[in-house]
C-alpha cells in the first residue's frame, strides 16, 4: 500500500498544529495559570518548551520520517537498520504504550467534547445567557450526569472526526487543518482584543504579567522545593499534552512528511502556533474572569461554569460566547482527527485494512470506550479502577504515565542507539550544527530523562 504524503509544508505544520491546539491549550493552560501564578506558571512552561520538548518534538517526527511506519513498528525498522538488538523492547514501551495512551485519550476526549457541543447549542439557542449566576454550576452537573445528552453530544464529534480521516491524509486531515487553523486564529484574536477592553481587565493583565515567587518555592519560611516541584510537574504535563508529544501523533504524521522539507522550520512553526494559542487562550480567559470579579483559579470549571457568566455581562454577550464555544469546537475537531489518525495509520499498517475499515474500526472502538466513560462518569453504571470513575482513570493514567513512559522512551531510543539514524534523516532537508548537535544530544541523553523521571517519581509518591 502506497504511503500518503502531506502535499505541502505549510499543509503538515497546520495539521500538527492543529492537533496540538486543543482543549489543552484553551481549557486547560488558563486554569493552570490561574492556580500557579500566571507568570510565574508561563515561564517555566516556556523553559520546559524549548529546553526539553523541542528536541523530542525533533526526534518524534523524524523517527516517523525516516521509519515510514505506524507508531509501534517504527523503533524496529529503525533499530534493524542501526543493528539494534531487543527491538520488542522499544516497541513496547514507546509504541504500544502510546497506542494505549490514545485509546485511553479518545475514551474521555470525546466526554469533553460532548460538554462543548451542549454548551454551544445553548450559545446557540441563547439559553446560556438566561441561566441565573447561582445556576450555573448546577447546569454543569446536571449535563455531567445526563448520560444520553452526552452521548448524543459525543457520537456527533465521534461520527464527524470519522468523515474527516476516512477522506484521507491530502483531502481529509491535511484540508481540515488548512481551512479551521486560520478560522480558529482569527476567533482567537477577536476574543482577546475584546476581553482586554473588558472593564477590570488589566488586573488580569497584571496577573499574567507578574511573578509570584512562592510558585517557584521563594515563600516567607524561605526556600522550598515542594512548591516549585509541582508547578514544574504542571508545566511538563501541560508542555506535553499541548505539543501532542508521546502520544505518537507527530511519529504518524512525521511518516506522512516529506523528506525534502526542513523539519527545523516545521517544528518552530509548529511550536510557535501551539504557544500563541495557549498564551491567547489565557488573554481571553484570565482577564474576563478578573473582570467578572471571579477567581483565576476556579480550576476546570473555569470555561463551563465561569466563562457563562461573564458572556452574560458583556455587552454583544450572545456572539462573544458563540464565538468562544466556536473556537473550542474547531480545537476539539483539529484534536480527535490527529488521536484518530494514530490508530487508523496502525490498523493499515498491521492488518493491510483499507483507510475506510481502519476508520470504522476505530469508530467502532472509541465509540465502545467512550460510552463506558461516560456511563461511569454519570453514574448510570458503577464501573471504577481503583477507586476511581472511568474519567478520572484515564486522564490519571494518560497525562501521568503513557505519555511520560512513551517519551522516556523515545528520548532513549534516539538519545543511546539511534542518533545516527535520525541526524541522518534530519540532514537530508537542513543543516545540523556542531552546536545544535550537542545540544539535541544533551538533552535527549540527560535533561529529558531527568525531567521526565522527576515528573514520574512526583507522580508515583
Amino acid at each position: 500500500m502506497k504511503k500518503e504524503k502531506f502535499s505541502s509544508v505549510w499543509g503538515f505544520i497546520l495539521t500538527a498544529a492543529g492537533s496540538a491546539i486543543g482543549l489543552g491549550n484553551i481549557w486547560r493552560f488558563p486554569y493552570l495559570c490561574g492556580q500557579y501564578g500566571g507568570l510565574s506558571f508561563i515561564l517555566i512552561y516556556l523553559l520546559i518548551l524549548f529546553v526539553i520538548c523541542n528536541p523530542l518534538m525533533v526526534a518524534e517526527i523524524a523517527i516517523g520520517r525516516t521509519a515510514k511506519s505506524n507508531c509501534v513498528d517504527a523503533y524496529e525498522v529503525i533499530g534493524k537498520q542501526v543493528g539494534l538488538k531487543h527491538l520488542k523492547i522499544w516497541s513496547f514501551f514507546g509504541g504500544w504504550f502510546a497506542v494505549l495512551g490514545v485509546v485511553l485519550c479518545l475514551s474521555f476526549y470525546f466526554l469533553v467534547a460532548s460538554w462543548v457541543l451542549y454548551y454551544f447549542f445553548e450559545a446557540v439557542t441563547g439559553h446560556l445567557m438566561q441561566i441565573s449566576h447561582e445556576n450555573l454550576n448546577p447546569v454543569f452537573e446536571r449535563l455531567t450526569q445526563n448520560f444520553s445528552m452526552q452521548i448524543s453530544c459525543g457520537y456527533i464529534f465521534l461520527l464527524t472526526t470519522t468523515l474527516i480521516v476516512v477522506a484521507g491524509v491530502k483531502k481529509g486531515i491535511e484540508r481540515a487543518g488548512l481551512y479551521l487553523m486560520p478560522l480558529l486564529f482569527v476567533i482567537f484574536i477577536l476574543l482577546c482584543l475584546r476581553s482586554v477592553t473588558l472593564d477590570g481587565a488589566s488586573e488580569g493583565v497584571k496577573f499574567l504579567m507578574t511573578i509570584d515567587l512562592k510558585y517557584w518555592g521563594f515563600t516567607s519560611e524561605g526556600f522550598q522545593i515542594r512548591p516549585l516541584l509541582e508547578t514544574f510537574t504542571a508545566a511538563l504535563g501541560q508542555a506535553f499534552i499541548s505539543l501532542s508529544l508521546g502520544f505518537g501523533i507527530l511519529l504518524v504524521y512525521g511518516s506522512y512528511f516529506s523528506a525534502k522539507d526542513n523539519l527545523f522550520s516545521a517544528v518552530r512553526h509548529i511550536e510557535f502556533f501551539d504557544t500563541l494559542a495557549a498564551i491567547l487562550s489565557a488573554v481571553i480567559i484570565i482577564p474576563a474572569i478578573f473582570s467578572a470579579g471571579l477567581s483565576a483559579s476556579s480550576g476546570p470549571g473555569l470555561t463551563f461554569i465561569s466563562l457563562p457568566h461573564v458572556f452574560q455581562n458583556l455587552s454583544g454577550g450572545y456572539f462573544w460566547a458563540l464565538s468562544f464555544y466556536l473556537l473550542l469546537i474547531l480545537a476539539t475537531v483539529t484534536s480527535t482527527i490527529s488521536i484518530f489518525e494514530v490508530l487508523v495509520n496502525l490498523l493499515m499498517d498491521k492488518l493491510k485494512l483499507s483507510r475506510f475499515k481502519a476508520a470504522v474500526c476505530v469508530m467502532l472502538t472509541a465509540g465502545l470506550a467512550f460510552t463506558l466513560v461516560a456511563a461511569s462518569f454519570s453514574g448510570v453504571a458503577d464501573i471504577k479502577l481503583f477507586g476511581k470513575d472511568l474519567v478520572t482513570f484515564a486522564d490519571w493514567l494518560v497525562t501521568t504515565y503513557t505519555a511520560t513512559i512513551v517519551s522516556l522512551a523515545m528520548a532513549l531510543f534516539v538519545g543511546y542507539t539511534a542518533m545516527k539514524a535520525i541526524i541522518h534523516n534530519i540532514c537530508r532537508s537542513a543543516h545540523v550544527s556542531d552546536g545544535f548537535m550537542r545540544y539535541f544530544l544533551v538533552t535527549l541523553r540527560y535533561i529529558a530523562p531527568l525531567g521526565l523521571s522527576i515528573l514520574l517519581i512526583n507522580a508515583f509518591l
